[in-house]
């Protein structure tokens, strides 16, 4: 089964504001149209800013893109824009194939292009109160307190030793946790998170139910 909890929001409701305001307190979260460049890269934001601006005028603009999961979570990620005439535009593509993102502007961010160890931020901003939430927040950010001590080589991260090992732990808990908050979060009138357009009761929550009893 191919889950996709977290997506760009459709619009900007006041959870969003309010969760977004512990990232940056008065900062305004908006939506930023995808105009990508043909060479710019998935997952490259900041390099592939540098790069346009080299031959083409604006300033970078660093903050955080920002995904929902809807009455669960915020999940933002450190991106960077263009700005031309007063106008934000994102030139980096998206592996979904998203035409806007909701982008929160953060002046308080930076990037060292001098330093081969570095790399936006990512984290996540609780939406729900359930332990279950919590739990899956804290298993990502033990995750990346692991990536972020190795290289990105080629877009990828080879950890190994005991690292990897507890990496592979993380993964399986947060696996089942994912299930918990789903079952947990979701009511009579949640859309199955498959995107067969299905509620979620009538689809995989018999699924979900027997895959966390017969753990």
């Amino acid at each position: 089964m191919n889950i996709s909890p977290t997506k760009t929001p459709d619009r900007i409701t006041p959870a969003i504001v309010k969760g977004c305001t512990q990232l940056v307190p008065s900062g305004i979260p908006i939506f930023v149209e995808r105009a990508q460049e043909h060479d710019a890269l998935i997952n490259k934001c900041v390099f592939n800013v540098k790069n346009y601006l080299l031959s083409n005028p604006g300033e970078m603009v660093l903050g955080w893109e920002i995904a929902i999961w809807e009455n669960v979570l915020l999940d933002c990620i450190g991106h960077a824009v263009v700005r031309v005439d007063g106008k934000l535009k994102c030139i980096t593509p998206s592996k979904y194939g998203d035409t806007k993102l909701l982008f929160l502007p953060d002046p308080s961010l930076t990037f060292d292009f001098s330093e081969k160890m570095s790399r936006m931020p990512t984290t996540q901003v609780a939406i729900s109160t359930r332990p279950e939430v919590k739990r899956l927040i804290e298993i990502e950010s033990l995750e990346r307190s692991i990536k972020v001590k190795y290289p990105v080589s080629t877009q990828e991260i080879i950890i190994g030793g005991q690292d990897a090992y507890e990496l592979q732990r993380l993964a399986k808990e947060k696996q089942w946790t994912i299930l918990m908050v789903i079952l947990a979060t979701s009511d009579h009138t949640t859309k199955c998170l498959c995107g067969s357009g299905k509620k979620f009761r009538k689809c995989h929550r018999s699924a979900m139910e027997s895959m966390l009893v017969e753990r």
